[in-house]
């Protein structure tokens, strides 16, 4: 064979091929085909869910609108500005998110952490009891809602019947009906359902922990405590990190189970920013508050997605 037949050869072996095979000729329709074709679907569908959704309850914000006459008012802020000085229950939904959030934040991830340390050891059962422990977390937060909901009957609830039964009646409360009460026994409803996921990503983590470093502490004569606090703990940081993201965010969110619960009482004092934001454009036909309700509500949760998307990025 010739030196020219074999640099020929070459240049067609090499030369990008088509999906079908086929080398393309440089310069070819397939060279000339930009990335970001590729990608356009995707971008397309998510600025129709995501980007025009919000960006068309930015502009509703600023108007006063029923949502059903044809003809909207120009106000500016004044709906920023209501909220914040002449609507009293917004006051109490945003307390009750900040309580919602630091309840959030302590119980179902320390839960989560304990659950997912005992869970790690290889006992027999311990994968039946991951599975008991998570079957919450794959439950809808309503579905969670009509379960506690039942549970907390002042009668025919099994929490009364149990204090009932223990001689405890001094503990019986109604406790959906009781406005000292009822934010935090919906909490709890909701705690038992957020605990399975970080229960999970907490196992995820401790099974990437190199035995060889729990040896080498119990070796040096540290005990279970001083190995959590000094081994354990220092190398689940990014997952307790991303879990601390993750819960705050979702607690942000909560509605569903508000709604299914107490519907926002008694007297309101369960509301949240959600349910007030479904309440003030559904049920009082005030789209401009509602949708301000929700464009401060993705304000906050920005404090929390942002450096949880960081750090997912960075981690890439």
């Amino acid at each position: 064979m010739k030196p020219a037949d074999v640099i020929q050869q070459s240049q067609i072996i090499n030369r990008p091929a088509t999906a079908s095979g086929l080398p393309v000729r440089p310069g070819g329709r397939l060279a000339g085909t930009r990335p970001w074709l590729f990608v356009a679907p995707a971008l397309l569908i998510y600025a129709i869910v995501i980007v025009y959704p919000l960006v068309f309850s930015v502009y509703l914000s600023f108007f006063r609108w029923d949502g059903i006459s044809p003809s909207k008012v120009f106000v500016g802020l004044q709906n920023y500005i209501t909220l914040f000085t002449g609507d009293p229950i917004f006051w109490v939904s945003l307390t009750n998110n900040a309580i919602w959030l630091i309840a959030s934040l302590i119980l179902p991830t320390g839960i989560g952490l304990i659950l997912a340390l005992v869970l790690n050891q290889r006992f027999r059962g311990s994968r039946i009891f991951r599975t008991l422990f998570y079957v919450p977390a794959v439950l809808s937060l309503a579905i969670v809602g009509l379960i506690w909901t039942w549970m907390y009957h002042p009668t025919l609830g099994l929490i009364n019947q149990v204090f009932d039964l223990l001689g405890w009646k001094s503990l019986q409360l109604n406790w959906l009906g009781d406005p000292r009460v009822a934010l935090y026994a919906v909490i709890t409803a909701a705690a038992w359902n957020a605990t399975g996921l970080p229960m999970l990503l907490y196992l995820a983590g401790l099974q990437t922990i190199p035995l060889e470093l729990l040896e080498a502490a119990k070796v040096e004569g540290a005990g279970p405590i001083r190995r959590f606090f000094y081994v354990t703990f220092p190398l689940l940081r990014e997952t307790t990190f991303i879990v601390l993201a993750i819960t705050a965010i979702n607690s942000l969110k909560a509605y569903d189970i508000v709604y299914a619960m107490t519907y926002g009482g008694p007297a309101n004092r369960t509301q949240v920013l959600g349910s007030w934001m479904y309440f003030q454009t559904y049920n009082y036909n005030n789209v401009g508050e509602g949708t301000a309700i929700a464009v401060i509500l993705f304000v906050l949760t920005l404090f929390f997605a942002v450096p949880y998307l960081r750090l997912m990025v960075r981690n890439q």
